[in-house]
């Protein structure tokens, strides 16, 4: 995966972000990727509307209605869990690659006896719901050109 932005400062002030999954990760992450970046997208205009009190996506430019606010907390919540998710899949998988502790910490940002609480509350349990979401390969739907497709 590799992510590229680039400002169009020049011409319009806005800032392009492109997120570009290998073949590898496309095909095992699939459709479930598709979701991340609706929520991200979602998750950052609300952020915009919050900042400057603009729904930059009415044409108009006008205030958040309401229905904006509703509309820019849909779905934000199925963020947490999936990054929860991975996160603890993450953890786990430094554990039994006997990860040293202290990259753990470092990588956290947290000291290294909450890293430890952590790898211990992580490995010593079955993984959750979200956990094997994080770790399941999710193929792509099929598109025109491979209808037929095993998925």
């Amino acid at each position: 995966m590799s992510a590229l932005f680039r400002s169009n400062a020049e011409q319009n002030g806005s800032l392009e972000i492109t997120i570009a999954l290998t073949p590898l990760e496309t095909e095992a992450i699939g459709e479930d990727a598709t979701l991340m970046v609706e929520i991200l997208d979602n998750c950052l205009w609300a952020m915009g509307m919050l900042r400057t009190g603009i729904n930059s996506r009415d044409r108009n430019a006008s205030a958040p209605t309401p229905g904006d606010w509703a509309s820019a907390l849909r779905g934000l919540d199925r963020l947490p869990p999936r990054v929860q998710g991975v996160c603890s899949a993450l953890i786990r998988a430094h554990a039994a690659a006997n990860g040293k502790l202290d990259h753990l910490a470092s990588a956290t940002n947290v000291s290294m006896t909450t890293a430890q609480d952590r790898q211990t509350t992580v490995t010593h349990q079955p993984p959750g719901s979200w956990e094997q979401w994080a770790v399941t390969v999710r193929m792509a739907r099929p598109t025109g050109n491979d209808a037929g497709a095993p998925t």
